[in-house]
């Protein structure tokens, strides 16, 4: 997730962009972080797309923008033949609830920072995936984001991810796919999920 704050348009889309502030998230995005997601978005949302994954338990995953780790749980459960999950967020309010939730997984790590510059290995991943993240970096800084998401993938990998695509909050089904193609990545399946799209790719 990122930090900052304030709205700006992407000229070449015509998306309308909001910054959102991570470091310091208001009341009701807060009662979601601790209520909404991890009891009702966990199982609802989270549960199906680790299943829909279809992990061995034993690959090495990175989470692009794990927030407070709820997903990272989840993942970190499905590796269970000696996997790993690494969750990555750039904001200490969530990185520090991510680690305090990720104590009793021994396969699990986080990392705070841009995933542009935290100097992690290429190719020393076979999974990247990330829910509702896209959006939320600034128009400017995608391209570059998903090429670092597709260097850390190591030949043959797999990226999953789920976006919001409504137009009044979210990113358009055919801008993920062409930021996907320019880094080197084959999208193999797409999925609507109404106000969302589940998008498979593939190094």
């Amino acid at each position: 997730m990122l930090s900052g704050g304030g709205t700006m348009t992407d000229n070449s889309s015509k998306e309308k962009f909001e910054q959102r502030d991570f470091e310091k998230p208001g009341f009701l995005f807060r009662f979601c972080l601790s209520v909404i997601h991890p009891l009702i978005s966990g199982p609802r949302l989270y549960s199906p797309f680790v299943e829909g994954l279809e992990l061995e338990g034993s690959e090495r995953v990175l989470e692009f923008g794990c927030g407070n780790g709820v997903l990272t749980v989840y993942l970190a459960k499905a590796l269970d033949k000696g996997g790993t999950v690494v969750g990555v967020d750039t904001s200490s309010y969530m990185t520090e609830r991510a680690m305090t939730r990720l104590k009793g997984h021994s396969n699990a790590r986080i990392m705070k920072g841009d995933i542009r510059s935290l100097g992690l290995e290429p190719e020393s991943f076979d999974l990247v995936t990330f829910i509702h993240v896209l959006h939320d970096i600034a128009p400017g800084k995608r391209q570059s984001t998903m090429d670092t998401l597709s260097c850390l993938l190591a030949p043959g990998g797999r990226l999953g991810l789920m976006e919001p695509v409504s137009s009044f909050h979210g990113i358009p089904e055919e801008k993920i796919r062409s930021i996907a193609n320019d880094a080197g990545l084959r999208v193999t399946e797409t999925v609507p999920m109404g106000r969302r799209v589940k998008i498979s790719c593939v190094k």
